[in-house]
């Protein structure tokens, strides 16, 4: 500690020396100021070396395509890291040359910089003006997005000058602030004790400017914002006469308490003759036809997420939900959404004898939910399926739906709370005594269950696409094409998950920031592009780019699961005498209806 503390005392001694150097030579030319010339001035020799290789590293390619935007952020971010962090290490080792008597002679000094210049002209002209916009047209062909132009690296660069600039700036200025409070400190303390008590005000203020200020901010914004989003209504959308929705005249829970995404979902339950329509384009003319029921309970439909559950089972019993084919217990997302093309195709599929049901937590979207509400999906999710399960058990066992638990995103993770166990072996378990089958999509890489399966997966199966015990009860599934065929051997029930191997939201963790994420073992996912290696930070900081990019990913692709709800939905829970080329007619039907309603239907547009 003593040993650390003087170095810090050491630094402040150097750094105090440069300012005074550079007065000198400022007096003499009448050039600025010293103390402006040390935050704006020339850039440390390793700082330099460090921006330089953590900027070729940024160029690699991830798991998503970036545009020039955010290539430029992220390299700039980059960039600015690799400084902060390379300076950081050329004072520890002026430190311990200069105990050693060690001095670096001037014309070392300039050949030195010549080398790096050179090194710097070859990153910014190969990597940044071709390589990084070669990789990224290879890995947009892979997911059928229309390639980068010619001119991609040069705005790139300019807005990763920009951010690397800026960020080293303030990094600068703070470093200033840590060398002038120490030497406040040192006027009237040991040097001892100044290091060390600069050292704890450095923490507390970065504390107090962090928690108490940028996160409390951030806090009140976003409930501030979304709370009034929430209380807003989707255009097109109009309050369902239909009893057998929530929010109709006869509901328990009103209109107005169900949240926007709440009234979306029950406005848009799948009308009977678009059922019919499918129906009969598969052969089953004259279907026995049914409005497909939908419960939800808002934020405000109740006080606390037991009532809500409890309002959800009353609401249930109304519509006569547990007299269906299928009730399907939902976790939805963040600001209380349920992708709309999965509650339709489960619709289609039995022709409307279902019932979907989930209630609200949030209002939030997910990554704010995750911060600022850490464990409200997994409480909904439990208390939820809870509550409806004791009700479901009391019923007939041949007289009563299929029970199914589903969810997406962070509703995967509030879903698999129901039945998460110690182990995978107690996960799986648990979900076979307790349910008719589980589809959970694009699952985060928290999913407690989902881990422990990926864990115990079978030696030489890549972790974005696991096998456990030979695919007994647990499946796996990656792309459309693996939906469609059926296997009759698959006893119920049945438990899929369906992520895509470019999938940051599963396949991205903190870890990576120091140690290879595990998707970047041999193989590789059928979507991600081979080489890019990993880098220490670097690779972590592109993960959280491609978190932001991978919401916007093209269908099938990132965390977009549009495409594959039907065949999901069909290898989960079939109906009787179902077929591999009903499910490609369902493909088929469910494309073309997103294609006639349109990106502005509120059936199409996500929350």
């Amino acid at each position: 500690m003593v040993d650390t503390l003087d170095d810090i005392n050491l630094i402040a001694e150097a750094t105090e020396a440069e300012e005074a150097t550079a007065a000198e030579g400022a007096c003499a030319d009448g050039a600025t100021p010293a103390r402006r010339r040390t935050i704006i001035g020339r850039p440390r020799f390793a700082g330099t070396v460090g921006a330089v290789v953590f900027l070729w590293a940024s160029f690699w390619p991830t798991l998503m395509p970036r545009s020039f935007v955010t290539q430029g952020a992220m390299s700039g971010i980059s960039a600015a890291i690799g400084y902060a962090v390379f300076t950081l290490l050329g004072w520890l080792t002026g430190l311990v040359l200069a105990r050693f008597g060690v001095t670096i002679s001037p014309a070392a000094r300039r050949i030195a910089w010549i080398v790096l210049g050179v090194l710097a002209a070859i990153v910014l002209v190969i990597g940044g003006l071709w390589m990084c916009g070669r990789w990224q047209n290879q890995q947009r062909s892979m997911l059928l997005m229309d390639g980068l132009g010619w001119w991609f690296g040069i705005p790139m660069l300019v807005v990763a000058a920009i951010v690397a600039i800026i960020l080293t700036l303030i990094g600068r200025l703070v470093g200033r602030g840590v060398v002038h409070l120490h030497r406040l400190f040192s006027r009237v303390l040991s040097p001892t004790l100044a290091a060390f008590t600069t050292v704890i005000a450095v923490v507390l203020i970065g504390w107090f400017l962090f928690n108490d200020v940028a996160f409390a901010s951030f806090r009140d914004w976003a409930n501030s914002a979304f709370s009034a989003v929430d209380d807003g209504t989707a255009e097109g959308i109009e309050q369902p006469t239909a009893a057998t929705v929530s929010g109709s005249p006869d509901s328990l829970a009103s209109w107005d308490s169900l949240g926007l995404q709440g009234r979306t979902f029950v406005a848009t339950a799948t009308p009977t003759d678009m059922i019919s329509e499918f129906q009969e384009s598969i052969g089953n003319q004259g279907a026995d036809v049914v409005e497909p029921i939908r419960v939800y309970a808002g934020i405000k439909s109740a006080d606390d997420v037991e009532e809500r559950a409890d309002l959800a089972v009353k609401e249930l019993e109304r519509t006569g939900a547990f007299d269906r084919e299928v009730l399907v217990v939902a976790t939805a997302t963040g600001t209380g959404w349920i992708d709309p093309d999965a509650s339709r195709a489960v619709e289609l599929l039995h022709s409307g004898d279902t019932a979907f049901v989930t209630i609200q937590y949030s209002f939030l979207p997910s990554w704010i939910a995750t911060l600022l509400v850490d464990g409200a999906s997994a409480e909904a999710g439990a208390v939820l399926f809870d509550t409806i399960y004791e009700a479901w058990e009391q019923l007939p066992e041949d007289d009563r739906p299929k029970l199914i638990i589903y969810g997406l995103s962070l509703g995967s993770y509030g879903a698999e709370a129901a039945f998460a166990g110690q182990t995978a072996e107690n996960s799986v378990a648990n979900m076979k005594a307790r349910s008719d089958g589980v589809l959970l999509g694009g699952p985060t890489n928290d999913n407690p269950a989902h881990r422990q399966i990926t864990a115990a997966r079978e030696d030489g199966t890549p972790v974005w696409r696991p096998v456990y015990e030979g695919g007994e009860t647990v499946r796996f599934f990656n792309d459309v094409d693996e939906l469609i065929p059926l296997d009759p051997d698959w006893e119920a029930p049945r438990y899929a998950y369906v992520q895509h191997a470019s999938d940051p939201v599963g396949m991205w963790n903190i870890d990576q920031i120091w140690t290879p994420a595990p998707w970047m073992d041999d193989p590789r996912g059928p979507d991600v592009p081979e080489g890019g290696p990993w880098f220490p930070i670097v690779t972590g900081t592109q993960g959280v780019f491609d978190l932001m990019a991978g919401f916007s990913a093209p269908p099938g692709h990132g965390h977009d699961y549009m495409l594959e709800w039907p065949g999901a939905w069909a290898q989960v829970v079939p109906p009787d005498g179902w077929t591999a080329a009903d499910t490609e007619a369902l493909n088929a039907f469910t494309a073309e209806q997103r294609a006639a309603a349109g990106a502005d239907d509120p059936v199409t547009s996500g929350g």
